[in-house]
């Protein structure tokens, strides 16, 4: 009896890696079913209805992956196709379902222990040695570091496919915001609906972007809507530009050349967009000075002003063109005291202190206009054509050097 035992022992002490991995396949349904019992009682989310289709998955994937990893750990040849793609499946479904990894990574851990308390269970009742049990589960840990590797990246792979198709989304819609002829407002509504993340806003706000300025994109909310992709970007912004709204645009567009559009109704957005793009372009010509986040309500007048640069020349000439038989340098030193006139109404001394010159120097000047310009300087329309021309011309001759120049110019 006492040999028998000790034969006995002395088999149970030659019990292989091997050996176990057998062992332990015989309880693979049992372990199976009580991961997928200790999952949905500690994760809700994955709590649902016996025999669904959600269910059927989850029990599938977990006893999948037990018999891979006995598999490999038999046969370290074996492949891990199978078992990449399922991990990868996993990581794809819940990027689907807008989740994170963390409910899936606690699943992990949850599958981890139980299968280590019966692995410990096994080697117990078969007394199994010490060094082939902690082969076993060094063996185990290397397989579920792998397979939430596999299952980060196909988490990674669907959400930026989501991403993609977001972005794509929001651009089409910020197209039919801004398409002219204008859509009907339900198209609008539709898309923006179908998104399922974007409420229609009653107002919304136009930035104009230079094609080669810096963006920080992910500084702005997730609510902007933006084409960085086009020849002109730009990005809109729901409602008013809120303390809060400047301070998220200043961290996206804070070192790029920008302009901020007015505030207006979403189906007058695409005006609030050229206009902004207007005083881009005003910008970049040297008109007013380039920086970022110019407000373009600070130069409306200006574009007006410069909205038809050839008809500020045709007026240039019109108005001035009693002055055409004079000398460059009398007419330059005529049409700079008539505009300080005409545009700040200003007395001969403020005048004279404007330009630099004596009052009654400007008192000179401002008879040889009267006998240039006859009565036109005294009605009231021709003076606030000429007043309007005058600052045109103006602001049209801070253009860059290489620019053409209207006639009257300094």
């Amino acid at each position: 009896m006492s040999q028998a035992l000790e034969l006995s022992e002395h088999e149970r002490s030659q019990i292989t890696s091997a050996d176990f991995l057998g062992l332990l396949r015989a309880e693979l349904a049992d372990v199976a079913q009580e991961i997928v019992t200790e999952i949905k009682r500690a994760i809700p989310e994955y709590d649902r209805p016996e025999r669904s289709a959600y269910d059927q998955i989850l029990r599938h994937g977990i006893d999948l992956l037990l018999a891979s990893f006995v598999d490999m750990d038999a046969d370290p040849a074996a492949g891990t196709a199978q078992r990449d793609e399922t991990c990868r499946a996993f990581g794809h479904f819940e990027a689907v379902e807008g989740r994170t990894l963390d409910h899936l990574q606690a699943a992990t851990r949850i599958a981890f222990h139980v299968a280590w308390r019966r692995t410990v269970i096994v080697a117990e009742r078969e007394q199994v040695p010490t060094s082939v049990v902690a082969t076993t589960v060094d063996a185990m840990l290397v397989y579920l570091d792998d397979a939430v590797a596999q299952a980060r990246l196909g988490h990674q792979q669907a959400t930026c496919h989501a991403d993609v198709r977001r972005r794509e989304e929001r651009r089409r819609l910020l197209h039919l915001i801004l398409q002219r002829p204008a859509v009907v407002p339900e198209a609008i509504e539709d898309l923006a609906r179908s998104t399922g993340w974007w409420p229609l806003p009653a107002e919304a706000t136009l930035v104009a972007i230079h094609p080669e300025a810096p963006c920080t994109r992910s500084a702005l909310d997730a609510d902007v809507l933006i084409d960085f992709d086009s020849a002109e970007p730009c990005l809109l912004v729901p409602g008013p530009l809120t303390a809060e709204r400047r301070a998220m645009l200043h961290a996206a567009l804070a070192d790029a050349s920008c302009v901020l559009g007015l505030t207006l109704p979403l189906e007058r957005a695409t005006h609030s967009l050229r206009w902004a793009r207007r005083v881009l372009a005003l910008a970049e010509e040297g008109v007013i000075p380039d920086a970022s986040l110019i407000p373009c309500q600070n130069h409306l007048m200006t574009m007006w002003l410069l909205s038809d640069p050839p008809l500020i020349e045709e007026l240039t000439r019109r108005h001035l063109e009693p002055l055409r038989d004079v000398s460059d340098g009398q007419r330059k030193r005529l049409v700079e005291t008539l505009a300080e006139s005409v545009t700040t109404r200003a007395t001969a001394v403020d005048i004279g202190e404007r330009l630099k010159i004596h009052p009654q120097t400007v008192r000179y000047r401002l008879r040889q206009l009267e006998n240039y310009l006859g009565d036109s300087l005294e009605d009231a329309d021709a003076r606030f054509s000429l007043d309007a021309t005058l600052r045109a011309a103006s602001l049209y001759r801070r253009r860059r050097p290489g620019r053409r120049s209207v006639p009257g110019g300094r």
